[in-house]
């Protein structure tokens, strides 16, 4: 009986290998909607998850009909990740090679300040014109706005549009003629003191300010609206 039981035992084993190849060996098909897919979720995979990307890919033509592929799909970018419009190849690396393409257009989707009407150049910047909006990094030109508290006060340098993404180069944070606060910092200590804007500034540009009290012309960074800073 054990005779018969280590027979039927190679016989299963013998059957179970003959199987699993049989299976590795399959053909595997794809249809032009799968193959889309398969490249959908490979491009996902490749993408920096700390960035909001919105992703439109093109899908195959059904005319290409099914495709076989006895390996692993493999995939690659014809252009480096961050171009905008690119293409996704897709390879059956077998005897019977094949290769398809699939166009793919990737949008950085940001967080931006957007007007909620029209303003003309010269305006004061309010908390009523202003609203928070997703928009694609593509029709952005300059630093965008991410937060109204920045510029609530400024001055626009320009007509702006209702519904236009609001940047640091449309607005003056310090505009020539304003009294500023000019705050001094040196080795811990802070003090401030008043002066007179002598050119427009936007965040980070360094303006000439006239002091009120000591009347000399000194050069300081603009940090926030009306507020510029000398540091030494």
């Amino acid at each position: 009986m054990k005779k018969y039981e280590n027979l039927f035992k190679q016989a299963l084993t013998a059957f179970c290998i003959f199987f699993c190849v049989a299976v590795t060996a399959q053909q595997t098909h794809f249809s032009p909607a799968e193959l889309t897919t398969a490249a959908d979720i490979w491009l996902k995979q490749q993408l920096p998850t700390d960035t909001d990307l919105q992703i439109d890919i093109s899908a195959l033509d059904n005319r290409i009909g099914d495709k076989t592929c006895t390996q692993p799909l493999e995939f690659s970018l014809s252009q480096a990740i961050t171009q905008r419009q690119n293409t996704i190849q897709i390879r059956c690396n077998t005897e019977a090679s094949w290769q398809l393409y699939v166009p793919v257009r990737i949008d950085e989707i940001v967080q931006a300040v957007v007007l909620q009407q029209n303003v003309a150049n010269g305006s004061l910047i309010t908390a009523d014109m202003l609203t928070i909006a997703q928009r694609e990094r593509r029709f952005i030109r300059g630093s965008i706005v991410t937060d109204t508290s920045q510029v609530i006060g400024a001055r626009s340098k320009r007509t702006l549009s209702m519904g236009q993404i609001l940047t640091l180069q449309d607005l003056c944070l310090v505009c020539k003629g304003d009294v500023v606060t000019i705050s001094v910092s040196d080795s811990g200590l802070n003090v401030t003191a008043t002066g007179l804007a002598q050119s427009d500034g936007s965040l980070s540009d360094t303006i000439s300010i006239l002091n009120q009290q000591s009347k000399r012309t000194i050069s300081a960074e603009v940090i926030a609206v009306n507020l510029v800073r000398v540091k030494f």
